[in-house]
C-alpha cells in the first residue's frame, strides 16, 4: 500500500534563517517555525496556499479567541510543542496522500471518470485548455511528479481553480482565491509571518460560525457538493475549501504520480462574506466586490486602497485592520512589534471577455510601516503622491499621441483628422508604449517612497504634513523617469525630417506640461534623493 504522511515527509520548500533551502513536514515546519525565515516555492499560488493550510492548524489548536490569546502567543515565540504533538497524533493519518480510507485533501477514485495528467493541477503548466504561461508540458507527454511536488499543487488546486467547463455534477465553479488580490505580512521568521496573518478567530469572527466549522481532513463523511452553493460553516472550513474532487495515481518505486481524476466539488454561496486578506471596492449594483489584478497596472499603485480607512469606497483587508489593533490594543508585547514589516500581495488577471482565460500571476511584496494603518494624514500624502504620479502619467500619454499625430498627420487641424487616420494614430502611439517604462522605472522607487514617507512629518500652524522633502524628491522622480521613457520611445524613429519634427513638437508639449506640475516643487531647496535598504 502506498503512503505518504505530510507530517514528517519533507514537502514544504523553505528556506533556513541562514539562506540555506531545504523541505521540511508539517509537523516540523510549525514547531522550528522560529528557526525558519520564509516558504518559498517557485509558485506564489502554492505558497500562499501552504500558508493557509498551516493558520488553519494553528487556529483549530491555539485560537486565539481574542487579543489577550493573541499577545500570548507573540510573546512566546514559538508554537507550543505538546500541544501539536497531540493534535497531529490524533489526526496523523488523515494527512495521508495515499491512505485508503481518508486520502488528504481528495475523495475516492471516481467511477466512470477520466483520467488526467497531473499538470492538470498546475495553473501555471500548459494542460487542457489552459494557456502556456511558463511550462512546456502538454497532455501527450504527461508529466511525472513526485509526491511532494503533488501535495503542494493538490493542496494550491483547492484554493486557485478557475470556473468554466462541463463537469459533473455540474459545471467547474471557481475556487475561494482564483479571483482578486490577496495580502499576506511578512515578518522576518516563519514565525513572525504566521502569527502577523494569526487573526482573531473565535465563533463571529472572521466569519460567523454556521456548524461545526473545522479542517476538511477533520469529516468523517465529505459534504455533498449543491449545484446552487453550499454554505460556509466557519474561517477554518473556508480555508480548507474543497472546491475540487481529486484523486491521485501513486505509482513505482520511488512513488511518483503521473495522473490524477479531477471533478467540481463544493460551490461557494452566493451570502455576503469577506476573506480577511482580501481587499473589495464598492459596485453600486452588486454591492462590495473583490479588488481584482489589473494586468496594465502595478500593484503598488493601489497601495493607498490596500491601507486606508475612511474612504468608503474601499474596504480594506480585515488582515490590515487586525494589525491597527495589535498596534493600538496590545500593551503588554515583550517581543518587539516593528515599526514596518512587508506586504506580499499576490493575484491573477483574466481576459475581461473570456474569464477562464488567465492573462498573468503577479506576486509582489511592498512595505507596510504600521503608521499607514492610522494615520489619515500620512494616507493622505501617499494617496497625493500616487495622484501626482498618475497625472505625470497622462502627460507622458498627451505627448506621445502627439508625436503619433505629428506623424501621419503633421500640421492638420486635429478636428479635422478623420477616423481612420485616428484608429492609426492611436496604434502608432501603442507601439511607442512608453507607459511600460515608465511606471517600471517608479516601480524600483516605490519602496523608497512608502518607507520614507512616514518620517517626513512637519506641524504646521498645528497642522501636520507630511512629505515636505519625499513628495517633491518622488515628483522630480516621476518627471525624470517620463522624460527618459519619452526619449526611449522615440530612438525607433527615422531620423527624417518630418520625424524629427514631430518629435521636437511632442518633446515640448510634454515639458510644458510636466513644469506645470512640477513647478509647485522645483523651489523647495530639501528636494533629496537616496535609497533606502
Amino acid at each position: 500500500m502506498s503512503s505518504y504522511n505530510l507530517v514528517t515527509e519533507k514537502w514544504i520548500p523553505c528556506v533556513l534563517l541562514d539562506g540555506k533551502p531545504t523541505n521540511i513536514g508539517l509537523h516540523e515546519i510549525l514547531r522550528a517555525s522560529h528557526e525558519i525565515r520564509e516558504i518559498f516555492d517557485p509558485s506564489p499560488l502554492i505558497t500562499s496556499a501552504i500558508h493557509r493550510l498551516l493558520l488553519v492548524i494553528l487556529h483549530r489548536n491555539f485560537g486565539p479567541a481574542n487579543l489577550g490569546e493573541w499577545e500570548k502567543c507573540w510573546n512566546k515565540g514559538l508554537w507550543d510543542e505538546d500541544i501539536l504533538n497531540d493534535y497531529f497524533r490524533k489526526w496523523h493519518s488523515r494527512f495521508d496522500l495515499f491512505d485508503n480510507k481518508y486520502p488528504f485533501y481528495q475523495c475516492h477514485e471516481l467511477s466512470k471518470v477520466k483520467k488526467h495528467p497531473i499538470q492538470h493541477l498546475a495553473m501555471e503548466a500548459s494542460s487542457g485548455n489552459n494557456v502556456t504561461l511558463f511550462d512546456h508540458s502538454n497532455d501527450d507527454n504527461p508529466a511525472e511528479f513526485s509526491p511532494a511536488k503533488a501535495a503542494r499543487y493538490l493542496i494550491a488546486t483547492q484554493a486557485y481553480s478557475i470556473g468554466f467547463g462541463r463537469s459533473t455534477p455540474f459545471n467547474f465553479r471557481d475556487s475561494p482565491l482564483i479571483r482578486g488580490l490577496s495580502v499576506m505580512v511578512l515578518g522576518n521568521t516563519l514565525f513572525e509571518t504566521l502569527a502577523l496573518n494569526f487573526i482573531i478567530y473565535n465563533k463571529q469572527r472572521p466569519f460567523q460560525q454556521m456548524g461545526n466549522d473545522c479542517p476538511a481532513w477533520e469529516l468523517d463523511e465529505p459534504v455533498v457538493p449543491n449545484k446552487d452553493g453550499s454554505p460556509i460553516k466557519g474561517y477554518l472550513d473556508y480555508l480548507t475549501w474543497q472546491s475540487r474532487s481529486v484523486h491521485l495515481f501513486p505509482e513505482g518505486n520511488p512513488l511518483s504520480v503521473q495522473f490524477c481524476q479531477i471533478q467540481q466539488n463544493l460551490r461557494l454561496p452566493e451570502q455576503e462574506y469577506f476573506d480577511p486578506f482580501k481587499c473589495y471596492r464598492k459596485n453600486e449594483e452588486r454591492g462590495f466586490v473583490q479588488l481584482n489584478i489589473n494586468p496594465k497596472k502595478a500593484l503598488w499603485r493601489d497601495s493607498h486602497s490596500l491601507f486606508q480607512t475612511t474612504d468608503h469606497s474601499f474596504k480594506r483587508p480585515e488582515l490590515i485592520n487586525f494589525l491597527a489593533r495589535i498596534r493600538i490594543d496590545c500593551h503588554d508585547i515583550k517581543r518587539k512589534i516593528q515599526p514596518a514589516y512587508w506586504l506580499a500581495i499576490n493575484g491573477l488577471a483574466t481576459e475581461s471577455r473570456n474569464p477562464a482565460n488567465v492573462l498573468l500571476w503577479r506576486q509582489e511584496r511592498l512595505p507596510l510601516p504600521l503608521k499607514y494603518l492610522e494615520d489619515e494624514d500620512l494616507l493622505d500624502a501617499l494617496k497625493n503622491a500616487l495622484e501626482l504620479a498618475n497625472d505625470i502619467a497622462k502627460s507622458l500619454n498627451n505627448a506621445t499621441l502627439c508625436l503619433a499625430t505629428q506623424l501621419i498627420a503633421p500640421d492638420t487641424d486635429i478636428k479635422k483628422i478623420n477616423k481612420a487616420q485616428k484608429n492609426v494614430i492611436s496604434g502608432i502611439a501603442k507601439g511607442f508604449s512608453p507607459m511600460r517604462s515608465y511606471w517600471a522605472t517608479l516601480g524600483v522607487k516605490c519602496n523608497n517612497l512608502l518607507l520614507r514617507l512616514p518620517d517626513d512629518k512637519a506641524v504646521n500652524n498645528k497642522q501636520v504634513i507630511y512629505g515636505e522633502k519625499v513628495i517633491p524628491w518622488w515628483v522630480i522622480e516621476a518627471r525624470n523617469a517620463a522624460y527618459d521613457s519619452f526619449e526611449l520611445a522615440t530612438q525607433s524613429l527615422e531620423r527624417s525630417a518630418r520625424s524629427l519634427k514631430a518629435a521636437s513638437q511632442a518633446e515640448s508639449l510634454l515639458r510644458s506640461d510636466l513644469n506645470l506640475i512640477v513647478k509647485p516643487y522645483l523651489d523647495n531647496k530639501s528636494v533629496q534623493g537616496g535609497n533606502v535598504e
